[in-house]
Order: C-alpha cells, then sequence, then structure tokens
C-alpha cells in the first residue's frame, strides 16, 4: 500500500479524511464512491486540474507526482485510488467490508487489470473527450513542465498536444480496453458481481472506467452482461453521490469530432471481429 511521508506539519495535524480529487478523474470518483458507499464523513479539496492546480507546489507537497486522489487520514498520506480504497475499506470495517467473503486471487487480478487499464483510457479520454480543449499551446506546456515535477505526465502532454498519438498508438490502446472488456463480460455472463457473491472493491474499482468508456462513445453495446452490471452500479446511490454530484459538464465536442470518434471505433470493431474470425477459422 503506498503510504508516503506526510512532509508538512500541518497535513500531520490534521484529523479525519480529507481527500484531495477532481471531479472527472475516474480515479478520484472511485474513492468517493467506496467513501460514500462505507458512509465514511470526508472533507472535500477539490483540484482544478485544468487550471494546473497540480502543479503547484501547495498540491505537490501533498502528492510528489502531482497527480489525483490523495487522501490523508489522521496525519497519514495515501495515494493511488486502488490502494485508497482498500485502505477505506480497511479502517472503516462497520459498514460492512468490501471484500469478498471468500478472497481468493480474483481481486488482486480485478484491481491490477483496472490499473493496467489506466494508461489505454487516459490516451482515448485525451484523443476523443478533451481533443478540442486541452490542446495546449507551448508556452502552456513550458510553464507546466517546469513546475510539475511529474516529467511522465508533463511528457505525455507534450505528445498529446503537440505530436498527437498515432492511429497505431490509439488502435493499441483500444485493443487493451477491449480485451479488459471482454474479461469482464464473461465473467458476469454468469455472476451478478465481479469478483465473489456481492459488490466488492473490484467493482468500485471498474465502474468509473466503464462510466469513462461510455462518455467517449466506445462500444459497449457489444457487451450486454456488463452493461446489466452497469445498471446495477449506477442505481446504487454511492454513484450519484460520487460521479453526479462532482462531475463538471466538459465542452461540447464538435461533430466533426464526433464523427470521428464513430469512424475510429467502427472501423476498430471491424478489425478486431476479423481477425477473430481468422483465429477461429472463418472465411
Amino acid at each position: 500500500m503506498p503510504e508516503i511521508e506526510t512532509r508538512r506539519d500541518d497535513l500531520r495535524a490534521l484529523h479525519g479524511v480529507h481527500l484531495w480529487h477532481a471531479g472527472n478523474s475516474n480515479c478520484s470518483q472511485r474513492v468517493r464512491m467506496v467513501l460514500e458507499e462505507k458512509g465514511v464523513a470526508w472533507t472535500s479539496h477539490p483540484v482544478d486540474l485544468f487550471n494546473f492546480e497540480h502543479a503547484t507546489p501547495e498540491y505537490q507537497a501533498i502528492h510528489p507526482k502531482g497527480l489525483v486522489p490523495a487522501l490523508i487520514h489522521d496525519g497519514r498520506t495515501i495515494i493511488d485510488s486502488n490502494d485508497i480504497i482498500a485502505h477505506v475499506d480497511a479502517a472503516f470495517p462497520g459498514a460492512g467490508s468490501l471484500r469478498p467473503l471468500h478472497e481468493s486471487d480474483e481481486l488482486a487480478v480485478l484491481l491490477a487489470l483496472a490499473s493496467d487499464a489506466q494508461m489505454s483510457l487516459r490516451i482515448l479520454s485525451h484523443e476523443f473527450m478533451f481533443s478540442d480543449f486541452r490542446r495546449y499551446g507551448r508556452a502552456q506546456l513550458e510553464h507546466f513542465s517546469a513546475n510539475h515535477h511529474n516529467s511522465e505526465f508533463a511528457q505525455f502532454l507534450w505528445k498529446f498536444s503537440v505530436d498527437g498519438f498515432s492511429h497505431e498508438e490509439l488502435m493499441a490502446c483500444r485493443a487493451t480496453l477491449a480485451t479488459a472488456v471482454e474479461a469482464l463480460d464473461r465473467h458476469l455472463a454468469t455472476n451478478v458481481w465481479l469478483a465473489g457473491d456481492q459488490v466488492s472493491l473490484a467493482d468500485f474499482s471498474w465502474v468509473p472506467n466503464i462510466h469513462r468508456l461510455e462518455l467517449f462513445d466506445f462500444p459497449l453495446g457489444r457487451y450486454p452482461h456488463l452493461l446489466r452490471w452497469l445498471d446495477t452500479m449506477k442505481a446504487r446511490p454511492s454513484y450519484a453521490a460520487a460521479l453526479g454530484a462532482y462531475e463538471k459538464e466538459l465542452p461540447r465536442v464538435s461533430d466533426a469530432e464526433l464523427a470521428r470518434r464513430a469512424t475510429f471505433f467502427a472501423a476498430a470493431d471491424l478489425i478486431r471481429d476479423a481477425a477473430r474470425s481468422s483465429l477461429n477459422g472463418e472465411s
């Protein structure tokens, strides 16, 4: 569990649960859902990513990588959203455990799968949701790079804004996410939940990711069992409290971008179906 050093005296003196988060961040959404599901009282500290608040010295003193979310519980700092929800579940057992009753490797595998999908989700989100308004100019990128200590993320924004992602890179991300979603759908064909016989951390880890796929029109209609599960998760009060209450409406995507998005996913599906038919020996 990535508990890191709490660097400032004022942060070490904090009591209770404090969450630094962003409304549209899928990683923040999973933490908020678990906090709401467990009935934990928490103090909200919004971080405006679009205005580079995560690049300020004040925030990077909390999370040295300048990413959201970050949680401080009674002076202890925990980062990485899947580790945060595991901490919350263990620290507040009174509301019932969100770990499967008969725990196996299944939960760990599903949490790791959600983490592994994050980069592909980030790339396709920027390409198909943020492309009209989050491509920064060189002056903005130089300012961000000079102030944000996470060179990997700074390089990501440079690539997105200046060079762009190649078609091959986008197709690889699409394939990564399709493989994960297909695995979830197969599991849900015979199970109500992703891990065990009750709702668990695996469900809360994955539901913001699937919600994000919905937002950029990933072809989820191919996965009926996943959609049934998604409707079940959306019906939980914690979903509206954690997502609807904090998610900001983004600028409207242009008609040209919507058409480009639809063309990309349609072509990707044709290629994937053709490859599957070839493997199955169909003509």
